[in-house]
């Protein structure tokens, strides 16, 4: 009797143990992405939007996220607030596009910039502009991809993946839209990499990308003068370089650049 009692206790010590391993353990991006609350800085602002646009406004803003058509994780239906750029798209005027352009909200200035240059290809270079002077960030979703960028960031790639690789070069409308970036005192390192690495710029303008380098100490300018103006800047770049390598931050590579736009 106290054999099958000792046995019966193992054995449901051992029962017990094989439950806990079979547990799945939280994953940790899903915790992550509990963690997220977009909603807590919303601003909702529809004073001056039209009746037909207000409930669509509203929508946009309670989510208060940039979401592109690509879903994350798991995600098997069109994100949220992408489909409620879609009825926007649709609903809105060019004229009420323009003027929602200044929504306090910027996921609504966003979609309504982007929706903007998608009906008409004018309106990119005017919309992008008036994006860069907006403060603040915009949180995005593309995909699993989450960040916090500023507003023009997805005007900008929206723009960049409609037009196909050869094309990137030659542009007029993403060429202006390079040039302003070197303007952009907090640009994401990938969009100013991928504003440099898409030409060749101006003496004028190279004294912009001189300035990015130096006094705002951002590597993808460095890189590019290392590349094109090696001679000229030799000095300034050897020392730039010195001090990135004493505090072992020189970045090994540049991703390719992720779609914000649709």
């Amino acid at each position: 009797m106290k054999v099958s009692g000792i046995f019966a206790v193992i054995l449901t010590i051992a029962l017990f143990s094989c439950h806990k391993k079979e547990e799945k353990k939280p994953v940790i991006t899903d915790l992550l992405m509990d963690d997220f609350d977009f909603t807590k800085d919303a601003i909702f602002d529809t004073l001056n939007v039209p009746q037909h646009l207000r409930k669509i406004i509203k929508d946009i803003s309670s989510l208060n996220i940039y979401e592109t058509e690509q879903g994350g994780k798991g995600a098997t239906d069109t994100p949220a607030n992408f489909k409620n750029f879609k009825k926007l798209y649709k609903a809105a005027s060019e004229q009420e596009l323009l003027s929602l352009t200044d929504n306090k909200n910027s996921v609504v200035a966003v979609y309504a910039a982007i929706a903007l240059s998608e009906k008409d290809n004018k309106y990119t270079v005017p919309v992008f502009q008036k994006m860069l002077s907006r403060k603040g960030i915009v949180h995005i979703q593309n995909g699993c991809i989450l960040s916090d960028d500023h507003p023009a960031e997805p005007v900008y790639w929206t723009q960049y993946y409609k037009l196909k690789p050869e094309e990137l070069n030659s542009d007029p409308g993403l060429k202006q839209l390079d040039s302003m970036i070197l303007f952009m005192p907090n640009s994401s390192e990938l969009i100013l990499t991928t504003a440099l690495r898409n030409r060749t710029y101006s003496d004028g303008l190279k004294n912009q990308i001189a300035k990015q380098a130096f006094e705002n100490h951002r590597q993808p300018a460095l890189q590019y003068l290392n590349s094109w103006h090696k001679k000229e800047y030799a000095e300034l770049l050897q020392k730039e370089f010195g001090d990135l390598i004493k505090n072992d931050s020189v970045e090994k590579g540049t991703a390719d650049p992720v779609p914000a736009g649709k």
